[in-house]
């Protein structure tokens, strides 16, 4: 038998569209839904047990105790200890030396994993849905898709959007963390299917400043539809866009001049967006064959 222990996956984040691309496509794979590893009693022994890293990873103990009665693989979207829980590191290596199999979302969480852990990951890379391009052809129009906070640097681009002026403009789609503000920018809350679709077409750059990124799901879901990025040097970014995209430091001063840089030469936008939509980006089901194979 087969489970992936993981939280409730109701919340549009990229961690959770992981999981439920998963359970739509791997055979056999059921949801058991915990907040922590405290249901691993109630599995029968011999299963194979799928554990979401936001619900094990910081939990050796409890792994420890039924790691030779289950066998245990550790799904790691993004290591908290790199994130915003620094404390857990130690908790987190152990984690990732218990388990049989660890699964990362990208080379550079592997390497990472490897780094901390000394332990080999099987890299499994979020897939992508067809979509079509986007309809924007413009310049000034920015998006940032995911969690609105300090640590995405919507506050970063929303400060050079204000030093450039109008015409641009700036509009996040995804939770806002509590008492997050940016002035002058359009807050939409979590957005999904048809009204995020919309909001693609009427993008001509998406932005993603994070201090911590594995990977970068909603960069790649532009680059499918031929919307090139503007990224910060961190994790799997830079190799993600590649030459579909823009890297800066995550400076006000470095952001206001490539978006400058971006608007000011068509012959740029024009190649960005055609490298975007010409780049061979995985489908979510070979996303799950390969965790598949692994389970």
């Amino acid at each position: 038998m087969r489970f992936l222990l993981a939280p409730d996956l109701s919340a549009p984040t990229g961690g959770n569209r992981y999981d439920r691309e998963l359970l739509d496509r791997v055979e056999g794979l059921t949801h058991v839904r915990a907040q922590d590893p405290d249901r691993l009693p109630e599995l029968p022994a011999g299963s194979t047990v799928l554990l979401d890293g936001l619900v094990a990873s910081a939990f050796p103990d409890a792994l420890a105790a039924h790691a030779r009665r289950l066998r245990l693989v550790l799904l790691v979207h993004l290591l908290r200890a790199d994130d915003d829980r620094p404390g857990l590191l130690a908790d987190e290596v152990r984690s990732l030396r218990l388990v049989d199999t660890v699964v990362v979302t990208s080379r550079s969480s592997a390497r990472r994993v490897r780094e901390v852990a000394g332990v080999e990951a099987v890299v499994a890379e979020p897939g992508t849905d067809p979509a079509p391009p986007s309809a924007a052809r413009g310049a000034h129009r920015l998006l940032c898709v995911g969690t609105v906070g300090e640590r995405k640097g919507q506050r970063l681009v929303a400060e050079a959007v204000q030093r450039l002026g109008a015409p641009w403009s700036l509009r996040c789609a995804g939770r806002v963390e509590e008492g997050f503000t940016a002035s002058g920018t359009r807050l939409l809350g979590p957005v999904e299917g048809v009204a995020l679709q919309r909001e693609w077409d009427r993008t001509d750059l998406h932005v993603l400043l994070s201090a911590a990124e594995p990977y970068g799901m909603a960069v790649a879901e532009g680059l499918r539809r031929g919307v090139p990025s503007l990224v910060s040097a961190e994790g799997e970014l830079p190799s993600l866009v590649a030459d579909a995209g823009l890297v800066v430091p995550r400076t006000v001063d470095a952001v206001a001049d490539a978006l400058r840089g971006w608007s000011a030469d068509a012959r740029v936008r024009h190649r960005l967006r055609r490298a975007a939509l010409a780049r061979n980006l995985p489908t979510w089901a070979q996303t799950a064959q390969t965790v598949e194979r692994v389970l």
